[in-house]
C-alpha cells in the first residue's frame, strides 16, 4: 500500500483514509481528491486547469470551488499547512516535497490486499474524444462498475476518488496499483457511434502485467445497462478463480443475483436524451 505522512498526519491511499494521531479526520471527497493529486504531483507546480481536470473531469466548475477546496485543506490540516500547499499567483498550487514522506509496501505475493481481501481498482475508461457526452458515457459505466463491485463481500475496490485522479496520469500499471494498494486493475477504452457503442475491457495482473481477461462489446446505448452487469460479472468470474480461497465462490455468486435488480441501476447520463 502507499502511506503519505505529512503536517502531523497521514493519508492512507489504499482505504482514502486522512488520520491524525491513530484518529480519524474528516475531509470532504472532493478535497480529499484533491489533496491526494497534489501529493502525488509534489515538487511541481499543479496548474489550476489540470487540478480542475482530475479532481472534476468534464463538469465546469469556477476557481471559487477548487479555492474552497484548497481553503477545505489548509483548515483540516491546521499551521501544518501553511508551509507544505503553496498558492503560485496565476498559475496553482506547488506542494512542497520536503515537507511530506511517502512509504511504499510491496504488493502481497498474492493478488489480495493487506486486509486478506482480494484487490482491484476500476481505472476511468478512455474516449476517442475526450470531453462531453462520450467521456459521461465512459465515466457513468466505470462508476457503475465500482459500485456494483464493492458490493461483493470480501472484496476490497478502490474509490473512485482515487481511481480517476488517474485519468490523464502517465505511469507503468503496477505503480499505480501501488499505489492505490491493489493487485488487479480494470481498464478500458469506449467509442460511441450515434447510438453505438464499442467497449473493450482489460483486466491485467498488476504485478506480472500479465492480461488475466479481455473482451470487445458492441451494444446499442439502450444497452448499457446489460453490458455494465456483462463486464462487472465476467470480472468477478475472474476474480473468484483468481483470487478468492476454494470455498469462498459461493459467496460470489450469489451476489451475482444482485447484479439483475432494477434498483440497483442508477440513472445514466447515455440515457437522459433518450
Amino acid at each position: 500500500m502507499s502511506m503519505f505522512e505529512f503536517a502531523g498526519h497521514q493519508l492512507d491511499l489504499q482505504q482514502g483514509r486522512l488520520r491524525k494521531g491513530g484518529q480519524d479526520v474528516r475531509l470532504r471527497p472532493k478535497s480529499l481528491a484533491l489533496l491526494t493529486y497534489l501529493l502525488e504531483n509534489s515538487g511541481r507546480v499543479v496548474t489550476k486547469d489540470e487540478l480542475v481536470s482530475a479532481v472534476w473531469p468534464n463538469v465546469a466548475v469556477t476557481d471559487g470551488s477548487l479555492s474552497q477546496c484548497v481553503t477545505d485543506i489548509r483548515r483540516t490540516l491546521g499551521e501544518g499547512a501553511v508551509k507544505l500547499i503553496r498558492t503560485i499567483p496565476c498559475r496553482g498550487y506547488a506542494l512542497d516535497e520536503k515537507l511530506m514522506r511517502r512509504s511504499e509496501a510491496l504488493l502481497p505475493s498474492a493478488a489480495v490486499s493487506p486486509s486478506g481481501r482480494p484487490s482491484i481498482a476500476v481505472l476511468p475508461f478512455t474516449v476517442a474524444v475526450p470531453g462531453g457526452r462520450h467521456t459521461w458515457i465512459a465515466d457513468g459505466i466505470v462508476e457503475d462498475i465500482i459500485t456494483a463491485l464493492a458490493k461483493i463481500p470480501n472484496l476490497f475496490v478502490a474509490s473512485k476518488n482515487l481511481s480517476f485522479a488517474y485519468r490523464d496520469k502517465v505511469g507503468r500499471l503496477p505503480d499505480v496499483a501501488l499505489a492505490l494498494g491493489v493487485a488487479y486493475v480494470l481498464s478500458g477504452s469506449a467509442r460511441v457511434s450515434g447510438r453505438e457503442l464499442r467497449l473493450t475491457t482489460e483486466l491485467v495482473d498488476a504485478r506480472t502485467g500479465g492480461i488475466v481477461w479481455a473482451d470487445r462489446f458492441d451494444r446499442h446505448l439502450g444497452q448499457i445497462f446489460e453490458v455494465q452487469d456483462e463486464i462487472t460479472t465476467a470480472v468477478v468470474e475472474r476474480l473468484k478463480i483468481e483470487l478468492l480461497p476454494q470455498g469462498r465462490g459461493a459467496a460470489v455468486v450469489e451476489n451475482q443475483r444482485e447484479f439483475d435488480l432494477p434498483g440497483n441501476h442508477s440513472g445514466h447520463p447515455a440515457l437522459w436524451d433518450r
